[in-house]
């Protein structure tokens, strides 16, 4: 793994590492190593990017770096068939472990360039933060800070007070696999305990069924049942998902609440031992439902069961593709 050293970064880690994004993407496009490179650049609104997806090095001036960079690109790995470069946080670097190990991509058809992450800002919580109708027009952000200016107010912000809840949380800040590391592990937001990330389920197992089921009732009674979550996941690639089948036909014309349950419950149990909370169905949701109690509880399952964390191991196997027999098989009627 090439890495730059933290010495050559610069005081400014985000110019700098985004210097060290777009040299790299120059160099890859210009030697012929990809044919194309996934990254992101400014989208249209502050505080968004969009992912740039460049075939010429000239075009790598694009590419930025910052807290707003929040799309996980291995999304877009399976559409090709040429060799891709492509920008990874920690997590997004464990979906594509995972498309590597259940044959959705080749490991020699991807150049894995690794970005040491402190966090990607949710503007959920920025709107909070400002108040109610408060345009943002300009902003900057900096290793720590958001700079946000409109008409008639000019307000900083830590990052860390805005932070998306899977980055609160995140164990992994530094890529587990890269060809390239863009920067060093001093330059990424410190890990978690692996026991925090869990703390909001023990809590919530606390409550009663009933009010469980309530709570999760409102959330999904606000779904419109766009599937967004789900084009949004790497890891839901069926080439036909169980809810557009016409035989059998899962999802009735009516779609009421049972039916939203169905859908959200099945896509769970799917990303069962694959999901990897990046956060890509969240930010997704137009509706702003959140189902990450539900996805955090199947991973907290997961790892007590069966000792199994997804998308660390390049030469393991999935979860569901391993068996031992002191696997837990009280479930078993």
């Amino acid at each position: 793994m090439d890495k730059m050293t933290g010495s050559a970064m610069g005081e400014d880690t985000i110019g700098a590492i985004q210097e060290g994004i777009r040299n790299i993407a120059a160099e890859m496009l210009e030697a012929g190593e990809v044919h194309v490179f996934i990254g992101y650049e400014e989208g249209t609104l502050p505080l968004r990017t969009t992912p740039a997806f460049l075939t010429r090095p000239e075009d790598a001036v694009r590419l930025v770096w910052g807290p707003s960079c929040e799309n996980n690109l291995t999304v877009y790995l399976p559409k090709f068939k040429g060799t891709v470069g492509v920008i990874v946080k920690g997590c997004d670097v464990r979906t594509l472990v995972n498309l590597i190990l259940e044959n959705q991509i080749s490991r020699d058809k991807v150049k894995i360039v690794g970005v040491p992450c402190r966090g990607i800002i949710d503007r959920d919580r920025v709107g909070k933060a400002l108040g109610i109708d408060r345009i943002i027009k300009k902003a900057k952000a900096t290793e720590h800070s958001l700079m946000l200016e409109g008409d008639g107010f000019d307000v900083k912000l830590e990052i860390q007070d805005v932070l998306a809840p899977s980055c609160e949380v995140c164990r992994y800040p530094v890529p587990v696999l890269c060809d390239v590391l863009i920067g060093d592990e001093s330059m990424a937001r410190d890990r978690k305990d692996p026991e925090a990330g869990y703390l909001e389920v023990e809590q919530f197992a606390k409550l009663r069924p009933d009010e469980r089921f309530s709570y999760f009732a409102q959330q999904i009674e606000g779904c419109i049942q766009c599937y967004a979550c789900r084009q949004a996941c790497p890891l839901c690639y069926c080439p036909e998902c169980f809810v557009d089948r016409q035989s059998p036909k899962w999802i009735s014309r009516w779609r009421g609440l049972s039916d939203k349950i169905l859908f959200h419950l099945g896509r769970v149990l799917h990303v069962a031992g694959r999901c990897v909370d990046c956060g890509a169905c969240r930010r997704a949701c137009p509706a702003g439902v959140d189902l990450r109690l539900l996805t955090k509880n199947m991973e907290k399952v997961v790892k007590e069961s069966f000792q199994y964390e997804s998308g660390l191991d390049i030469g393991g196997l999935p979860l569901l593709a391993t068996y031992e027999r002191e696997d837990p098989d009280d479930f078993i009627l």
